[in-house]
């Protein structure tokens, strides 16, 4: 009974009381006048009037206990509501169902999650809010623990558990269930989470320990390479380009091989066309930046306006429709190595959630490509101080064993054979300037693999340049009885060029035409216009050169001993094409050796920028 009912009986019966006391009074004066009747009368109403009281008593005691009633309702309801709130301010889905199954509450957070209404879901089974390979064994887990002493339990406690949304994907889930015995039956009551977010990232987190682990197992720098255009596919991307940087505005291109069998072709193609400085493919433009790039949407507007127009048709083979990329630069310590592409197609695309995590995987793989290129440089140190240490061991032995031996001979010559002392004296002497040449040799190298060598750059003539290094070698030409000449064009453009490095770099292709040519044999110095600057040769009548070993022969410390009249240091041509590339030039070899002419070594650089002599 609401407490106002109470408070109105008590004011009724309080006015009873008073209207009371009207008949008590009359009944008093109606004593004075005697007889049975008054008494009989005043008896009967101070009966009511006890009665009244008592009423009045047990009155305030109920409106009492109404009043305590109703302050324990308002306390209810008030916890009713404050529960209420916080069920449907949950993140988490929270749904209880009855014996049956049957959804009976179903909070704001559910709907969030599954994606149907409170409205939709309650009354229904809770089956529709499962995936239908796990109903059974659900119903079972039902079973026992409505059977069970517990109250409460966590599910998934041994497997995982999903749900299944109203468009019906499929989530991995957490959930906790108790249960709760009422008038009506019981109660199960479901408290669940989509960790749809959480696996997620801890997928993303294996699979980044995953290609860690699998980066890390070579330092071979091709290797390294091939295992981060694979790792991407299929995880990240449908197909992957790698463009890492080989050299100044030089790159090299390698594709995934994990892709779909019918993209192969495609992004074979696509390999087989290096990158370069000035393609318009925005790759350049990531490298150069070294910010990502998205591109939604690879149309054939797109290609045509940011790809090479060969390479068109090769885009348009991957897949049937829409394509995307994903263009990140693969950056180390601070510097760029290069770029990493992944191709989505038939539709796939890449949204700023899986940008973070191919970030993540660029930053690996261009850690581990950046390890396996410097462990390549370490490599060819490790090899280049070994071939110092042959060429010092092999090479520096020989001079400095002709110098002891002409040193004891010395000793024990007499002082007045004049012509066998002078004759140690010019081995010690030969001997001293081969070390020499051999020092500055190995400082030649490593100043040019340095990128420091110094040129001392003059407009200049082309010929004397051929004749001084032509003088530098007639004694010892004539000493073998070799014929060498020079064949040089008039009206040569002046070079820009520093003469003494030119000299030099004349100087040992004639050297090493001198070792090959045999006695009586030809040499000749050749200088003509070529273009737009001036071509430089050294022709010999020697053996020729093997086609196996042209590919090598301005490598460092390499040198070939058939046909040689004395062995060199194997540095004089990579010491010459380095001077040459020095100069913005370039240097090649014509030999046929099994036609017995002998081998052509060429080599051009710019002509000066001048105006013509007559305008000076």
């Amino acid at each position: 009974m609401p407490l106002v009912h109470v408070r109105r009986f008590r004011v009724a019966l309080w006015i009873a009381l008073l209207v009371l006391l009207i008949p008590v009074g009359i009944t008093l004066g109606d004593l004075a006048g005697g007889g049975a009747q008054p008494r009989v009368r005043l008896a009967a109403l101070l009966v009511v009037g006890a009665t009244l009281i008592a009423a009045l008593s047990r009155q305030r005691s109920f409106e009492a206990r109404v009043r305590s009633q109703q302050a324990a309702d308002e306390a209810i309801r008030a916890s009713e509501a404050k529960f209420s709130g916080i069920l449907e301010i949950a993140a988490e889905a929270i749904i209880s169902v009855d014996d049956s199954q049957r959804i009976v509450h179903f909070n704001h957070g559910a709907e969030g999650i599954f994606g149907y209404g409170a409205h939709d879901a309650i009354g229904q089974n809770l089956a529709m809010l499962l995936p239908p390979r796990t109903r059974g064994v659900h119903d079972a887990h039902m079973k026992r623990f409505a059977a069970g002493p517990e109250v409460a339990r966590r599910m998934g406690e041994r497997r995982e558990i999903f749900g299944v949304r109203r468009n019906g994907e499929e989530f991995p889930a957490e959930a906790s269930i108790s249960k709760l015995q009422t008038p009506s039956g019981m109660l199960y009551t479901v408290v669940l989470r989509d960790v749809t977010e959480r696996k997620r990232a801890e997928e993303d987190e294996r699979f980044l320990s995953s290609a860690s682990a699998d980066l890390g197992k070579s330092l071979e720098l091709d290797d390294a390479i091939r295992v981060a255009a694979d790792l991407p596919v299929p995880r990240l991307a449908d197909a992957c380009l790698i463009d890492f940087a080989i050299g100044d505005d030089e790159y090299r291109r390698v594709a995934s091989r994990r892709q779909r069998m019918d993209l192969t072709s495609a992004v074979e193609a696509l390999s087989a066309h290096p990158l370069t400085a000035d393609s318009p493919s925005p790759i350049v433009d990531v490298i150069r930046r070294g910010r990502a790039e998205r591109v939604p949407l690879v149309d054939d507007a797109w290609l045509e306006a940011n790809e090479e127009p060969a390479l068109i048709p090769d885009w348009r083979r991957l897949g049937t429709r829409e394509r995307a990329l994903l263009i990140l630069p693969l950056t180390a310590g601070g510097q760029t190595l290069g770029a990493l592409t992944l191709i989505g197609v038939d539709g796939r695309s890449f949204n700023a959630e899986q940008q973070v995590l191919t970030e993540k995987y660029a930053a690996i793989a261009a850690g581990a490509l950046a390890n396996a290129k410097l462990y390549g440089i370490a490599q060819r140190a490790n090899r280049a101080r070994d071939d110092v240490l042959g060429v010092v061991s092999h090479d520096l032995r020989n001079p400095i064993s002709a110098i002891a031996m002409c040193a004891r001979a010395l000793e024990l010559t007499s002082p007045g054979d004049e012509a066998t002392r002078k004759g140690l004296l010019l081995t010690i002497r030969e001997s001293t300037d081969w070390i020499n040449r051999l020092i500055q040799d190995l400082l030649d190298v490593a100043v040019i693999e340095s990128g420091k060598l110094s040129l001392q750059l003059r407009e200049q003539e082309a010929a004397p340049l051929a004749l001084q290094a032509r003088h530098m070698f007639e004694v010892e030409a004539a000493g073998h009885d070799i014929q060498l000449d020079a064949k040089i064009a008039t009206n040569l453009p002046l070079v820009s060029a520093d003469g003494a490095r030119i000299v030099q770099a004349l100087g040992n292709l004639l050297r090493n035409a001198l070792k090959f040519t045999p006695n009586g044999g030809r040499i000749s110095i050749g200088v003509a216009a070529r273009g737009g600057g001036v071509e430089f040769s050294v022709e010999d009548s020697g053996p020729g050169i093997p086609l196996e070993n042209q590919a090598r022969l301005f490598d460092r410390y390499w040198q070939s001993s058939n046909g040689a009249r004395a062995r060199g240091t194997g540095l004089g041509l990579s010491i010459t094409k380095g001077i040459i590339d020095a100069h913005g030039g370039e240097i090649w070899v014509r030999s046929n050796p099994g036609e017995g002419r002998g081998s052509i070594f060429s080599f051009a650089i710019p002509a000066a920028i001048s105006p013509p002599r007559g305008e000076r």
